[in-house]
């Protein structure tokens, strides 16, 4: 992993994994495999990718830097976590994983090296990271039962030992994380992989010793449903957000604007292609720019799987005051949609609430218009909305790109001056 500078946004630092081709073989499919599950993934404790790069050497993946450094690291300097910093940062780890599983894509290979704080701040946002072993567990409307022996010996779930898994192999992982955060120690251990294998397998789980004497009740009670053997009787993702100990140990109470959800209400994208710019250009922002769009997102986000469906968009704007009409939440829905999965997801939420008058000046509408002149031609060609909308997981074919500049009057490409009127109009 190497650092660079931003290509438009220069003040800003990347991070760039390079895999070299010839390196690759037999592997290539899992390598395109893992380039299509993280330009899927849209979630704000998921690593984001900005672009993807090919030359005749490598192949080039660019994603946002997170200065902050591994969990691990951090776990190994203080020994320990307090518990309530532990839960805020079991919740921020179990959000990404039902995220994924609501996907239909298991990680597996979760582990405290795999997530990285997005800066060195207290309450830096958490990143899960490194999608080489991920894969899908449904397709074509069927579960499909994985047998890839992988992982890492600590963290590996018994049932991945054995060669027969689902997706909760990731809750086991995200559980012995959660346990060695509390303790500062791994519950299986052994002079030998093989015998951290056997020791997971048995599956005995030490809660003895002066440190588990200083922990909650809750915290263990939710350790008992995770690091079980059967995963048949191991708890989701999902159900492990419902724990108590995550209510007992509250970060911060998320509250929502009224404003936030009067401009969700409001806002439908005057043509396809400002419905896309602003996909584009949010994926870009960082994190400070949107802090409080963020935080109502999560809030709404009852479910907690990184997705808003109709029945939480209707309860957040009840709770707001503005009792919608069924015609009208599905109206909001189908105007922020951009992915046609027929729920918002967590780029489409920001895309409709942010002030694109208010957040972006000549000079960061330069540096937006910038994102797709790839080539500095001074226009934004099919080829180049092509690139970018493919770079960030939106895979649409030339037809329909070729309609998206003609709906503008714009076949030729698209100027920096209409860009600019383009965005500046108002979404609402």
């Amino acid at each position: 992993m190497r650092l660079a500078t931003h290509r438009v946004r220069t003040a800003e630092q990347v991070a760039i994994k390079t895999v070299v081709k010839k390196k690759l073989k037999q592997e290539k499919d899992r390598f395109e495999k893992e380039i299509d599950i993280l330009a899927s993934l849209d979630h704000p404790n998921i690593i984001k990718l900005y672009s993807v790069y090919e030359d005749e050497k490598a192949y080039h993946l660019v994603t946002e830097y997170c200065s902050g450094g591994e969990l691990f690291t951090s776990i190994v300097e203080k020994g320990h976590y307090l518990e309530s910093d532990a839960a805020r940062l079991m919740s921020k780890i179990f959000l990404a994983v039902n995220n994924l599983h609501a996907n239909n894509i298991v990680h597996r290979d979760l582990k405290p090296e795999n997530f990285l704080f997005e800066s060195n701040e207290a309450g830096a946002e958490l990143k899960l990271i490194d999608f080489g072993l991920s894969n899908k567990f449904f397709d074509k409307f069927q579960f499909m039962e994985m047998h890839s022996m992988v992982g890492t010996p600590s963290y590996v779930a018994p049932e991945v030992i054995k060669g027969s898994y689902g997706r909760k192999c990731d809750v086991w992982s995200a559980g012995v994380i959660m346990y060695t955060m509390l303790s500062g120690c791994l519950p299986f251990t052994g002079n030998s992989t093989n015998e951290v294998l056997e020791k997971v397998l048995q599956g005995n789980v030490s809660y003895s010793g002066e440190i588990w004497s200083q922990i909650s009740a809750e915290a263990k009670d939710l350790l008992r449903h995770i690091l079980v053997l059967n995963a048949k009787q191991r708890f989701s993702a999902e159900k492990v957000l419902e724990h108590k100990w995550f209510s007992s140990n509250p970060s911060h109470e998320l509250k929502i604007d009224p404003t936030i959800l009067n401009s969700l209400r409001k806002y439908k994208a005057r043509s396809q292609f400002q419905l896309e710019a602003y996909w584009i250009i949010v994926k870009h922002l960082n994190l400070g720019q949107i802090q409080g769009l963020k935080d109502a997102f999560l809030a709404l986000d009852t479910e907690k799987n990184g997705f808003l469906s109709f029945e939480e968009v209707e309860e957040g704007l009840r709770r707001a005051g503005f009792n919608p009409l069924g015609h009208e939440i599905a109206s909001i829905i189908r105007n922020t949609d951009v992915v046609g999965d027929g729920r918002i997801n967590y780029t489409e939420f920001i895309a409709a609430t942010l002030d694109f008058k208010a957040a972006l000046d000549e000079e960061a509408l330069q540096t937006a218009f910038q994102l797709f002149d790839i080539d500095n031609s001074g226009f934004i060609t099919i080829e180049n909305l092509k690139e970018v909308l493919r770079s960030s997981g939106r895979y649409l074919m030339d037809g329909q790109i070729e309609a998206i500049l003609r709906e503008l009057g714009a076949p030729g490409g698209i100027s920096f001056e209409e860009f600019k009127q383009i965005i500046r109009q108002s979404g609402t």
